[in-house]
């Protein structure tokens, strides 16, 4: 179509990797994108460092995700970078409760919304039209990009869905529950074993221990930047293998259809 971009770089910012990703395939190369979670961390314990406050104040726009960190320090970037526009991503999807059985913590709600390809779709048009927005001189290019990236989405829903459809076995251990999204989608169930962030007791790795040896699980999915002992204590103890994934990874969408793979493979 000859489309072509305005010649100057801006600079947005994301939370996590993915979502630069998406932003990526939306605006194509001609944004800086500055990922605030560094890779291999455990996005429920960042800290905002001060070389991540500079990034983000260099930025259009700062798209965030839900996370722990950003729920303390939103209203401060709204009250000390006045021209920063703040955008949730996950505007008009609904979030899922953690499963947890602790009262207290009942109102918290799971942000992993970017593991599932059809919740992808409506976060992508929250940047579509942020995008759009703050930069209409490259509306045409962006909504060329935005439809692409929809069916690639469709796509890849699509071959997810085909490795799961004809499994009996239904259930993963994995050790952070990251993925109630994704197991609502695809109709699977995740057991984690991790429990409120914390480390698992002894009498919950029994449990643990007697339901993956009753329904014969093959592989505990453990992430990076996650305590691996419990994990490696479980495999042992049941004599399975460990494997790790990456819910964080900037290659999005080959890392979600590879441990897609992984998962399917395990409960055949």
């Amino acid at each position: 179509m000859g489309l072509s971009y305005a010649n100057q770089i801006h600079t947005v910012s994301v939370s996590i990797a993915p979502q630069a990703f998406f932003v990526e395939k939306i605006a194509g190369k001609n944004l800086k994108i500055n990922i605030i979670l560094p890779l291999n961390t455990n996005e429920h314990s960042f800290e905002f460092k001060p070389n991540t406050i500079k990034n983000l104040e260099e930025s259009d726009i700062y798209f965030t995700i839900g996370l722990e960190f950003e729920k303390v320090f939103i209203d401060k970037f709204r009250q000390n970078f006045k021209e920063l526009k703040i955008i949730d991503t996950q505007k008009n999807i609904k979030m899922l409760e953690f499963n947890h059985d602790d009262k207290h913590h009942h109102d918290d709600l799971d942000p992993h919304t970017w593991l599932d390809p059809i919740l992808v779709q409506t976060m992508a048009l929250n940047i579509y039209n942020a995008l759009c927005e703050q930069y209409p001189e490259n509306k045409e290019i962006y909504k060329e990009n935005f439809d692409k990236f929809l069916a690639e989405l469709d796509s890849l829903n699509l071959q997810i869905s085909s490795k799961f459809e004809k499994l009996k076995m239904r259930e993963f251990v994995v050790y952070h529950p990251s993925w109630a999204y994704f197991a609502k989608r695809y109709n699977l169930t995740q057991i984690p074993i991790e429990i409120l962030g914390k480390e698992p007791k002894a009498k919950d790795l029994k449990n643990l221990i007697t339901f993956i040896k009753n329904k014969n699980i093959k592989l505990i999915f453990v992430q990076n930047g996650f305590p691996e002992n419990a994990a490696k204590n479980l495999a042992k103890e049941c004599g399975v293998n460990i494997y790790t994934i990456n819910h964080l990874a900037r290659d999005w969408d080959k890392e979600l259809l590879k441990t897609s793979e992984a998962i399917s493979e395990s409960l055949i």
